[in-house]
Order: structure tokens, then C-alpha cells, then sequence
């Protein structure tokens, strides 16, 4: 298989050229939906919210601390100044990951952002107000999975009149189908 240090080392290089530091950053960034950029959208965005009595600054801290099966590092992560590149800081291996991070990463930012979003009203009304299919960039496998998440949550937090509850299900079932195959 491929080591760890090399496919660092292929990701950051990768990212780079993909995303030059002039045009983009490697990863995250707003969303897109109904003709507007989103900054609210963006899992790197500075605001504070609580999971399970701790406090975090952002979606992206959040996912990147929680992937660590070393209770000391996930602490790091949690008490960093909201100006460190949380991204970066979660892409050492020095530390194991939770045995099936495969499984369970979609429903970890999706467990960020849920919070996110329910606990401060300013970006739920943004979220809510939202109508059409979100688009997000960076990352292939988060361009595609974060908006899915975003517009479960968008319907979640919808009052139940509402809500495309179609739409509901079928991000629920996307997003249970890739934690089955990824088990």
C-alpha cells in the first residue's frame, strides 16, 4: 500500500496545483446556491457552537479533531486558536484515526454543521432561506458530499410545513447508503 508521509506529500502537492493560492484555497470556501456565494456555507466559517458540553469554532475544527482516536490531540485541535489551519493540523497520521473513519466522516460534518446552523440563528435564517441545489467546491469528495448535508440540514431546520420532505429522505438515505458501504 501506499504510506502515509508519501500520500501527504501527493495531497499536498496535488492540492496545490489544483488550487494555486492566488485563485482558491485548497479546501472548503463558500457554497453556492440561488445565484450567491455563501460564506455562512463554508465549514471553515468562525462561529462558535457545542457538541456533547465542548466548545468549537468552526465545522471544519470540529471534523478535524473528532477523527482522532487520541483523546490529547483531539484536545489540541479543540483548544487552537480559531485562526490555526485546523486542515492542515488534521492531516498528520503521528496519531491513529478512529478505527472506521471511512464510515463515519460524512456524519461527522454533518453532526458539525447541524450544530452549527441550529445554534446560531443568523446562519439558520441564511440556511433556510435557501431554496435551490447548493453547490460546493474544493475537494471532490466534499464538493459532492457537502451539499447534500447542507441541504438535509437546510430541510431539517425548516418548520415542518415547509420542508421538501422527499428531498429530506433522500439525503438521509444518501448519506445512510455511504456509511453502509464504507462499514
Amino acid at each position: 500500500g501506499i504510506n502515509a508521509e508519501y500520500m501527504g506529500h501527493f495531497l499536498s502537492v496535488y492540492f496545490f496545483f489544483a488550487n494555486p493560492p492566488h485563485t482558491t484555497k485548497p479546501m472548503g470556501g463558500p457554497c453556492d446556491c440561488d445565484g450567491a456565494s455563501w460564506d455562512e456555507m463554508d465549514n471553515f466559517l468562525i462561529c462558535q457552537f457545542t457538541i456533547d458540553g465542548v466548545t468549537w469554532v468552526s465545522a471544519e475544527q470540529y471534523f478535524q479533531a473528532i477523527k482522532f482516536n487520541d483523546d490529547g490531540y483531539r484536545a489540541t485541535i479543540q483548544s487552537a486558536a480559531p485562526t490555526t489551519d485546523f486542515w492542515s493540523m488534521g492531516q498528520t497520521r503521528s496519531y491513529p484515526l478512529v478505527p472506521n473513519w471511512e464510515e463515519v466522516k460524512v456524519e461527522a460534518m454533518y453532526t458539525a454543521n447541524y450544530a452549527k446552523f441550529s445554534q446560531n440563528e443568523e446562519l439558520k435564517k441564511v440556511l433556510i432561506a435557501t431554496k435551490g441545489p447548493i453547490t460546493a467546491h474544493g475537494f471532490p469528495f466534499w464538493a459532492k458530499w457537502n451539499p447534500i448535508l447542507l441541504e438535509r440540514i437546510r430541510e431539517e431546520l425548516r418548520d415542518e410545513g415547509s420542508r421538501n420532505e422527499a428531498h429530506l429522505a433522500e439525503c438521509k438515505r444518501r448519506m445512510e447508503q455511504y456509511r453502509k458501504e464504507n462499514a
